[in-house]
Parts: C-alpha cells; sequence; structure tokens
C-alpha cells in the first residue's frame, strides 16, 4: 500500500470519527439541552439569592521614622516605626485591637434584614424599626408584620445549660417589651418608615462576633511594591457600611498611631507629678522649719567659709537624688523585664544619656518591643509551633538577658557614683561639723532647703519639657484618600455565573452524552456489524414506525425507503444460492423482539412482486406472530402437520397479496423441538419445494431455544436479524460462530429498525438525506 492510500485511509478515519462525534451529540441532545437548562436555571437561582458583596477602599500614608531618630519615641518606634515597615502597619490595621477600636464609629453587632420575594437582603441603616436588646446576643429573631402596630415575632435556639432545643412564637405591639427566659429588648418601629418587605429578621451580635465578622473583610496591600502608600479595602454587603467601616480603620489607625507615640510621655507625666507632690511637701516642711530657726536664733545668714560648705553639700545632695531616681527606674525596668510581662510598654525615658550604656539600652528595648509585636500579630493566625513565631521567642529570650546584663552593669555604675557621691558629701559633713552649732543648725536646714528646691526646678523642667512633647506629637501617618460609595457590586458576577453554568451544564451533559455512548453496547449501524462479524451484511431496515397488523409495508406504501431496503436485500439474497431451483430462506434472531417475523413476511411479499410463488412457515411454535401479520387465523398449522394431525395442503392459507402464501405454527405443542427435529420437517420442505420457488421459514430465536440450527442446516440462505439499538454486541458472535465455526453457508445479516436520520450517511442507499425521494404515503 503505497503513502497516499494511506494517508486517504487516515483521512477517511478522521472523517468518520469526526462523523461519528456529532451523531453522538445529535442522539443525546435532548439530554444535552435539558443539563444546560438545569444548570443554567440552577446559576440564575443561585446567582439571585446569592448576596452581592460592595468593595469600598481607603488610602493611607505610612511615615516611616529613620533609624537613629529621636530617643523620646521608643515605644512608638517599636510598635510602628523603622523596624518594622510597611509590612508591619498592614498587620496592625487588620488586627483585631484595630478592628475592635474601629467599631466604635460603625455598628456592627446590630443587623436588620429584609425578606422579600424570598430573597433576603441586609437593609442596616435603612430598616424601618430599631432594637434595643438587653438579653438574648446572637439570637436571630423573624419579624412577621400583621399590621401597622403588631407584630409576629418567631425565635429558637439552644439553651446554653441544658443543650435543649427553644423556639418562640408570639404576637407583640411595636415599641411594647419583651421578655422571655432567653432574650429581652423592645422594637421601636421608626417615624415614617413603612413595613414594606413580607418579613424581617435581626440579629444582635455580641463584641467578639461583631469584630470576627468586620476583619474578614479587611483586607491591606501596597499600592505599589516600595510604597509607602497602602490601600485598606473593606468588603461588605451593604454599600454604606463598606464605606464607612473602610474610613473607620484608616481613622482609627491614625488615631492609634498618636496615642501610641503619646502613651510614653503621658507615663512620664505621671511620674514626675507623683515626685512634685513629695518634693513640694518637701520643700515646704524644710522652708517652715528654716525660717522658724532664722526667728528663734536671729541668723541671717551664714559667713562664707560655711556657704561653701553648704553649697557644696547641696550640690553633692542634689545629684545623689538624681541617681535615686535613676536607680528607680532601672530597678522597675529590671523587674518588668525580668517578669517578662507587659514588654511592649516598658519606657527608658529618664535614663537617656546618662553614660555610655543608655544607648545600647535603648536599641535592645527597641528590638525588644518589635519582636513582641510581631509575635502578637503573628499569634491572631498562626500557633506556637510556626517557624517565625519560634524564631522570635528564641530572640526574644536572648534579649532580655542581654537587657538585664546591661541593667546590672548600669546598676553597678550608679553603686561607684553614688559611693563617691557619699564620701564627698562626708568630708563636707566633717567640715561643717567644725562650725559652730547654730551655724552648724543653720546650714544644715539652708541645705535642705536648697536641695528640696533644685529637686523641685529639676522636675518642673522635665514636665514641662515632656508635656510640651506630648502636645507637639502628630502622627507620621496620613490620609490620603478617603473611601467613597461604591456604585456597584464586585462579587457575584451574576452574568458570569449564569453562562458558567451554562457552560457547565453543556460540558456535562456531553460528557453524559458520551458516557452512555460509551457504555451503550448494542449494535447501531453498518460499522457495528462490520467490527462484529465477518458474514455479509444483506441490507438495512429502516424503522417504519407504527405497524398495522394485517397489511405490509411493502404492498402498503410500495415506494417508501422501507420497501426500497427490502428490494435491496431481495436483491443481495439472490446470490446467496444462484445455483438452487427452488430456493429456502431461513428467518431467524438472537432473542425475541429484533423483528424477524416482520422481516420474513415483508421480504415475502417482496419477493411475491416479482411474479415468484412465496410461502412462508411459521416455525417459532412457542410464540407464534406471523398470522398476525397476514391477519390470518392460526386453528391449524405445522404443528398439527408435523404430528400427523392435518394433511399439508389443508393447512396452506392464500394471504390477501398474489402469489404469496403462508403457513401458520397451529397450536402450541408440548414438544416443539421434537417435531421440527422429525424426518417429517424434511418431507415437508420437500413438497413445498415442489410447488414454490421460495420457501421462508420464520425460526425461533437461535439464541435461546436449539430449534434454529436444525432449520438453518435445511436452509438455501440464512437471514440473520439484528435490531438497531436494540441486539447487545455480544450478539455478533453468533453470527461469526454460524458463519466461520459452523460453516453456515449463505449467512447473512440484516439489521433492522435502524434510526435513518441518524446511520444513513455510512449505506449509500439514498435513505435519510435523500429518503424523501421514496417516501410514499400509503
Amino acid at each position: 500500500m503505497n503513502n497516499i492510500e494511506i494517508k486517504e485511509r487516515e483521512t477517511d478515519e478522521d472523517e468518520i470519527d469526526l462523523k461519528a462525534i456529532f451523531r453522538t451529540l445529535s442522539d443525546y441532545k435532548a439530554a444535552i439541552i435539558t443539563f444546560a437548562v438545569i444548570f443554567t436555571l440552577f446559576s440564575a437561582v443561585y446567582a439571585y439569592f446569592k448576596p452581592s458583596i460592595y468593595s469600598s477602599f481607603s488610602t493611607v500614608e505610612v511615615g516611616l521614622e529613620p533609624r537613629g531618630g529621636s530617643q523620646s519615641d521608643i515605644l512608638a518606634a517599636a510598635v510602628g516605626g523603622d523596624a518594622a515597615g510597611p509590612d508591619t502597619e498592614m498587620d496592625i490595621i487588620r488586627s483585631r485591637f484595630l478592628a475592635s477600636h474601629a467599631l466604635r464609629k460603625v455598628d456592627f453587632t446590630h443587623r436588620y434584614y429584609g425578606i422579600k420575594m424570598m430573597k433576603e437582603r441586609e437593609l442596616y441603616k435603612d430598616s424601618p424599626f430599631d432594637v434595643n436588646l438587653t438579653e438574648g446576643e446572637n439570637i436571630s429573631f423573624g419579624v412577621y408584620p400583621v399590621d401597622k402596630i403588631f407584630y409576629r415575632l418567631k425565635a429558637k435556639g439552644v439553651d446554653k445549660e441544658t443543650r435543649e432545643e427553644w423556639s418562640y412564637e408570639k404576637v407583640h405591639r411595636f415599641g411594647a417589651p419583651v421578655k422571655d427566659k432567653y432574650f429581652a429588648f423592645v422594637l421601636h418601629k421608626k417615624a415614617g418608615r413603612e413595613l414594606t418587605a413580607d418579613s424581617y429578621r435581626f440579629v444582635v451580635l455580641d463584641l467578639e462576633s461583631a469584630t470576627d465578622t468586620a476583619m474578614g473583610g479587611v483586607s491591606v496591600s501596597p499600592l505599589s511594591k516600595f510604597s509607602t502608600l497602602l490601600k485598606i479595602t473593606y468588603e461588605d454587603p451593604v454599600p454604606l457600611r463598606a464605606q464607612e467601616f473602610a474610613n473607620a480603620l484608616a481613622e482609627s489607625y491614625i488615631e492609634q498611631s498618636v496615642y501610641r507615640k503619646t502613651r510614653e510621655a503621658s507615663r512620664t507625666l505621671e511620674f514626675v507629678d507623683n515626685q512634685l507632690l513629695e518634693i513640694n511637701e518637701n520643700l515646704k516642711d524644710s522652708a517652715v522649719q528654716l525660717e522658724n530657726f532664722k526667728i528663734k536664733t536671729s541668723t541671717i545668714s551664714l559667713d562664707t567659709k560655711a556657704q561653701g560648705v553648704v553649697t557644696r553639700m547641696g550640690d553633692y545632695e542634689t545629684k545623689l537624688a538624681e541617681i535615686r531616681i535613676e536607680e528607680e527606674l532601672l530597678n522597675s525596668l529590671y523587674n518588668q523585664v525580668k517578669a517578662g510581662k507587659s514588654l511592649e510598654t516598658i519606657s527608658v525615658i529618664g535614663l537617656e544619656g546618662k553614660n555610655e550604656q543608655s544607648g545600647p539600652l535603648t536599641g535592645l528595648v527597641k528590638e525588644l518591643q518589635q519582636n513582641v509585636l510581631k509575635i502578637k500579630l503573628l499569634r491572631s493566625d498562626f500557633t506556637e509551633q510556626y517557624p517565625e513565631v519560634r524564631k522570635l521567642r528564641r530572640q526574644i529570650i536572648q534579649l532580655k538577658k542581654i537587657i538585664i546584663s546591661t541593667i546590672k552593669n548600669m546598676k553597678s555604675n550608679i553603686s561607684e557614683r553614688r559611693a563617691l557621691i557619699v564620701k564627698s558629701i562626708e568630708s563636707q559633713q566633717k567640715l561643717l561639723e567644725a562650725l559652730p552649732q547654730n551655724e552648724r543648725e543653720f546650714g544644715k536646714l539652708q541645705r535642705k532647703f536648697v536641695i528640696n528646691e533644685k529637686i523641685y526646678s529639676y522636675l518642673l523642667e522635665q514636665r514641662s519639657a515632656t508635656a510640651i512633647a506630648k502636645a507637639s506629637t502628630v502622627s507620621k501617618n496620613r490620609v490620603v484618600d478617603n473611601a467613597l460609595l461604591p456604585k456597584g457590586p464586585i462579587k457575584p458576577k451574576k452574568k458570569l455565573m449564569v453562562i458558567i453554568g451554562l457552560i457547565l451544564g453543556l460540558i456535562l451533559g456531553i460528557a453524559y452524552a458520551f458516557l452512555r455512548e460509551f457504555l451503550d453496547d448494542t449494535v447501531k449501524n453498518e460499522e457495528d456489524v462490520s467490527r462484529g462479524t465477518s458474514a455479509g451484511l444483506l441490507g438495512v431496515v429502516p424503522k417504519m414506525g407504527k405497524v398495522v397488523r394485517g397489511s405490509l409495508q411493502v404492498f402498503e406504501a410500495p415506494k417508501s425507503e422501507v420497501a426500497e431496503s427490502f428490494r435491496n436485500i431481495r436483491t443481495n439474497l439472490q446470490f446467496m444460492a444462484p445455483e438452487a431451483d427452488s430456493q429456502v430462506i431461513a428467518v431467524t434472531s438472537t432473542i425475541a423482539g429484533e423483528g424477524k417475523t416482520t422481516i420474513s413476511a415483508n421480504l415475502a411479499g417482496v419477493i411475491s412482486m416479482t411474479g415468484k410463488r412465496v410461502i412462508v412457515l411459521n416455525l417459532d411454535m412457542r410464540k407464534p406472530m406471523l398470522h398476525k401479520e397476514f391477519g390470518l387465523r392460526n386453528n391449524e398449522g405445522l404443528s398439527t402437520v408435523l404430528s400427523n394431525h392435518a394433511l399439508l395442503s389443508d393447512v396452506i392459507q392464500h394471504s390477501a397479496y398474489e402469489d404469496l402464501d403462508i403457513i401458520s405454527s397451529g397450536p402450541v405443542p408440548p414438544n416443539p423441538s421434537e417435531l421440527i427435529q422429525s424426518k417429517r420437517m424434511d418431507d415437508v420442505i420437500e413438497k413445498l419445494k415442489s410447488v414454490y420457488d421460495i420457501i421462508i421459514m420464520d425460526t425461533p430465536p437461535i439464541g435461546v431455544v436449539t430449534d434454529a440450527h436444525t432449520l438453518i442446516h435445511l436452509a438455501d440462505a440464512t437471514v440473520y436479524v439484528i435490531r438497531s439499538e436494540y441486539a447487545k454486541k455480544g450478539f455478533l458472535r453468533n453470527v461469526e460462530k454460524l458463519h466461520r465455526t459452523e460453516g453456515i453457508q449463505g449467512l447473512g445479516v440484516v439489521l433492522n429498525d435502524v434510526n435513518m436520520k441518524k446511520y444513513a450517511y455510512g449505506y449509500g442507499y439514498g435513505y435519510g438525506y435523500g429518503g424523501e425521494y421514496y417516501e410514499e404515503k400509503g
């Protein structure tokens, strides 16, 4: 075979496969359309009931401080400044803390819904009523208006203690208190609002549930890869609430950034104020004592030597007081770090610049606070086993050790400084004691007064500087764009959902069609016959529709495609036994219901049209049907002839058609197989041969009983009827066995009851596309 022939064959096979695909789609087009319609309707219904989601966003700018910034903003830098960057700010915006703060500005707890045309829609501020609930959070209440004054209330839930289900249904007046074991509230109808929905529903969420609900719609992203502008997006079924909460998040973020920056100054002011109260009392007391001593002793001032000693002692004791404050701050910091609690709020104000170790300590504290904040943000989404959390935990432990060690070193330095100052005070004290008693006492009182005065002035300066810093603190973050009211929903894409439903339905319908085609093992067309057996195909008989008993299609509509198909079979049979003087044709099938009796009758009719004398024998004695095809009686027949109860000439019946006779089966005998296999059967065939040109035997199904095997050996030609879309492909193995193994000569297949609109392309008889040429209504 040359390459051209191979290519032509491949092309033909491809064309056949393509046509087979379209044929399958055509066969199951009703199922495909049904799938498509069902899924389209389902997706349309789903899209109708699916609540629309609206999105609104605000934009904020994150003002990041450069490294080495002001040491007075330690806590602000630790919780949102230079080390964290935009990623930490995004985590803060998504945090539960900020969401709960924003909920103070937007009502998320009270949810009102209206139900109309079976669709529920959240009303938010458009609700025709509001509720003042004191008990019964998270319970869904159904409100069914009775009229403008009364409403029916329905609710159900589960008892928290007994875990038993409860239900409630009563009629109440708008504005009247409603009290039950599980809830208590007053439902007020808003003035000027009409109850237009079929029914309503409301639920009041607790703060935790409302926060969880609010957090679910928040998303934060930078506007570009290296941008410090953050886009705060909020999605919600209510467009107004989406706008309000997006703005509330931005405002809360700015407010909290200011709060974090001023929190440290507030704590410092509180500490200084407490110290001022104590020093002020001491200053008043020392002033009174000094004044009383002057009056008592008439001493106005000290001499130069005594004044110098008192001044130096005052300076030393002032420094000693400052060291005590510094040591107190270090002890507080040490205890807080050691305990490991509230590490994000620890303060190093007052320790800056005291010695060379205060700078590194400030950096260590900032890094510790930053890691603590990162863990809190990560723990809202991950467990302790998350790798980043475990890594931060190890870093915190190491930082605490370093900070504690640094504090110990600083305390050691303070102790050395205090010892030197105390030694200096003791030396001045000796000089003071050498003075006269009045001068010595006067110097002591004056020194106490001067020390308290200096400490008081120092604290006032610190308070003034801290208050100014607090008042002038502004957030480096700012709102760039406020959220706008959404113009339309972002999801679901309802048209797209319907289209997807249609496409999915088509895909599943097509898949169903090909699956059914794959699982369908019935014989459908000529290709199936040629693949299943090497026996020849005598012809194809189209669907006949409803057959009228007592009439033959070949006579009633001689120009129809059915009649033409039988003429084609008649022509092919002429080549099966061309040398026989009288041709005997056996017609059989695998099982009942394949149409062999109809084929036998119409084949006999079309042959009789050629002028040949034809007789049809009904040898299916168990289920005789031939006499009904011709509208004849079945009182006597082959069973009575073979059992010697009637003569052959007496059972031959003339049909309504010329040259066409039949012998019915007769009464059903108890031993049909023995009668058929008797010598009497051979004699009957021989006698009929002498009278008729064609003898057609309507045999029993060969796959059910063995009678047909005997009869086909008496025949010159055998017609094996296979009914399209009814007979299994396995039936063709019986045909192949008869043809190959048993060597039955003149065996051919007739494919019956074929839907020519589906399979006409394969036969070339003019059926299907050209069948109207033969069509004639009789």
